[in-house]
């Protein structure tokens, strides 16, 4: 019984040591992820004025594209991470902002589109339904 004892109160001991350094990490996680969440049209614009363009151009660019729902597209990028990096996804986005194209990230035919000009491949049954419930995801984001 002694034995038990020694066991189960070196179990605790163990995981009252461990659990400030799992809090620790979460907490550097969050942060993390609240430092890195850019604008989407400050991101594009920026990819933009490094192509060359004016700033106070590259901005307004990105700005018509986005078109104040900030919150919608980058809900939509998140939601294509899987497939694609939010940098992949940016630079397509501000190529087609350049060029005044619309992208429809809600449409799966657009999706598919875009994500078969990035990757330069075709894609396998297993992407063409994640593509689908993307597109899903994002119609029901847009209402």
């Amino acid at each position: 019984m002694n034995r038990h004892h020694f066991i189960g109160l070196t179990i605790l001991i163990s995981l009252m040591a461990c659990n400030p350094l799992v809090a620790t990490e979460f907490q550097d996680r969050i942060k993390t992820d609240v430092h890195h969440d850019v604008s989407v049209s400050n991101h594009m614009a920026f990819l933009l004025h490094k192509r060359g363009l004016d700033e106070d151009a590259a901005q307004k660019i990105a700005n018509a594209f986005v078109d104040g729902h900030e919150e919608l597209y980058a809900q939509m990028i998140d939601n294509l991470v899987p497939v694609l990096s939010q940098a992949e996804t940016l630079e397509y986005l501000s190529n087609m902002a350049l060029h005044r194209k619309e992208v429809r990230l809600d449409s799966y035919d657009h999706l598919l589109s875009m994500v078969t000009k990035i990757k330069k491949r075709s894609l396998d049954k297993n992407l063409l339904a994640y593509l689908q419930i993307v597109a899903k995801r994002n119609s029901q984001l847009v209402g």
